[in-house]
């Protein structure tokens, strides 16, 4: 792969990369600080951990343990912060989404990375090399690009919340972060996965009036996560690069995200 390097083409600063990542969430920097490790030149675009600054509300906890880190290398881990800063995990179970913010802010300091906080407008493939069109008007070429924009941008919204309610009466747990006008107010959660758990409670701290939660399938158990269900997801990652581009129409669609909340 080319060395990076910056130059002007028509009053703009157009730079080229070796890899370029999309994102600067904890799969964006993740990645670059592996290739880093890898001796692969690189630049992160995106706002640092946006959507958990932005869009997650400050009382949430964590499904992952202290076990659950940024660094391929083991080294720059979750526990290593806990420790440099003298405190033991066992104080925080389940762990304080500002906590985790804490640790890869010391995360993308010690790995030294290179994140450029703005947004990829357009990405194209003229000549072979990738092209990114940055919201600045700034380009950034590369010889390849990973793709970690989050899941802000892939909300379902039921075709009948639209169309029925008016805007100020619904919201998507993506965007309701602030719960202060749904004080003393009744609120419908419309779906039963984890974030329609995590808002109802969170309602509940914030004093709504009444939570309704309504869904179709049958109550969540609520147990401690086991996320080992990943690892043949992972295997398969690591060994047969774009697997996922194969599967059956069923398996391959998108399951609906997150919930809507109507407040009365």
């Amino acid at each position: 792969m080319h060395a990076s390097k910056s130059e002007a083409v028509d009053g703009q600063t157009r730079t080229h990369v070796p890899l370029l990542v999309i994102g600067a969430g904890p799969y964006g920097l993740a990645t670059a600080a592996c290739a880093k490790h890898a001796g692969i030149e690189q630049v992160v675009v995106g706002k640092p951990m946006a959507f958990w600054r932005e869009n997650m509300p400050a009382g949430m906890f964590l499904r992952s343990g202290s076990d659950w880190h940024l660094d391929a290398a083991e080294v720059n881990t979750f526990e290593a912060y806990l420790g440099e800063r003298g405190i033991d995990p066992s104080e925080f179970d389940p762990i304080p989404v500002g906590l985790f913010l804490d640790y890869v802010d010391w995360f993308e300091e010690r790995e030294d990375l290179r994140v450029v906080p703005d947004l990829v407008r357009n990405l194209s493939r003229p000549n072979g090399h990738f092209e990114a069109t940055l919201d600045s008007g700034e380009r950034v070429t590369a010889d390849a690009v990973v793709a970690a924009p989050g899941i802000s941008h892939f909300t379902v919204i039921p075709e009948w919340v639209e169309r029925d309610l008016p805007p100020e009466r619904w919201a998507h747990t993506c965007n309701l972060v602030d719960f202060e006008e749904l004080r003393g107010k009744r609120v419908m959660i419309v779906g039963g996965r984890q974030s329609a758990f995590e808002w109802a409670a969170l309602l509940a701290d914030g004093d709504a009036g009444e939570i309704h939660v309504v869904y179709r399938h049958d109550t969540p158990r609520f147990t401690t996560s086991d996320w080992h269900f990943t690892d043949e997801l992972i295997a398969l990652t690591a060994t047969v690069p774009g697997w996922f581009r194969h599967l059956p129409p069923k398996s391959a669609k998108p399951s609906p995200g997150g919930s809507g909340q109507r407040a009365g």
